[in-house]
């Protein structure tokens, strides 16, 4: 068994609540969304990038897809003395669940999802050690179905949080309003009010305002208890 992989890399998580903290990424190609922010559309290529040389951003290049013995030994070359977790990344990792139940690593897992596919995230929920799952608004047409992807969304939420530490991110744009957010809001807090809510302002040139974010803040801090706001820090380091 094996999976189509864009790259692999050694760097800094640079969103949520665990950035700063140092990690092996694994970035699986293909996603069954089209948000409209997007910053790295996947295609099935022909070959997958993989890091030389931790921070120098020089690569070399492995058939893909690689297979499970081949990629477990390169991300165990690439971990080191401060790396905590793999990021299983994307694109969509979920799409390759099954793939990453055959992977047998001595190292925690970080799953980084869109959140849409609950089961396969069923599959993965005894492997993931953290889960950043996405919940999408209708502002960032990642679907011609927005219920339907909300509904997956929550319940992939649900499933995920009975065995790993997990969190919700929404990427905020300028228009994104109260009233988009409330229904993500109102489902996270019905699944349990202390998964911790980050607000991510989106990487662009069209920027959420300040006053904007505390709003949104406030919305949700009404019925969660932990809500944050946190840019993508890893644009402002120039990391991968």
């Amino acid at each position: 068994m094996s999976a189509y992989i864009s790259e692999i890399f050694n760097s800094i998580q640079g969103e949520g609540p665990y950035a700063g903290m140092r990690q092996v990424f694994v970035r699986f190609s293909g996603c069954q969304l089209h948000c409209t922010y997007c910053d790295t559309p996947q295609t099935l290529d022909t070959e997958c990038r993989v890091e030389r040389t931790t921070g120098r951003g020089d690569f070399y290049s492995i058939n893909n897809p690689p297979g499970r013995d081949e990629l477990a030994g390169i991300i165990r070359d690439l971990w080191s003395p401060s790396t905590r977790h793999v990021s299983l990344t994307g694109g969509e990792p979920l799409i390759h669940a099954d793939f990453i139940k055959t992977l047998d690593l001595e190292y925690p897992f970080y799953l980084e999802t869109n959140a849409g596919l609950p089961q396969q995230a069923r599959k993965l929920k005894d492997t993931i050690a953290i889960a950043s799952c996405d919940i999408k608004l209708p502002e960032h047409n990642s679907t011609d179905n927005y219920n339907e992807l909300l509904k997956n969304e929550l319940e992939t939420i649900s499933i995920l949080n009975q065995t790993s530490h997990t969190f919700v991110k929404i990427v905020v744009l300028p228009e994104t309003t109260k009233h988009s957010i409330s229904l993500a809001v109102d489902g996270i807090a019905s699944i349990d009010k202390n998964i911790p809510l980050i607000l991510q302002p989106v990487t662009s040139d069209r920027v959420p305002s300040a006053g904007l974010l505390l709003e949104l803040m406030d919305f949700a801090g009404e019925k969660l208890k932990d809500v944050r706001a946190i840019p993508q820090t890893h644009r402002m380091m120039n990391l991968l």
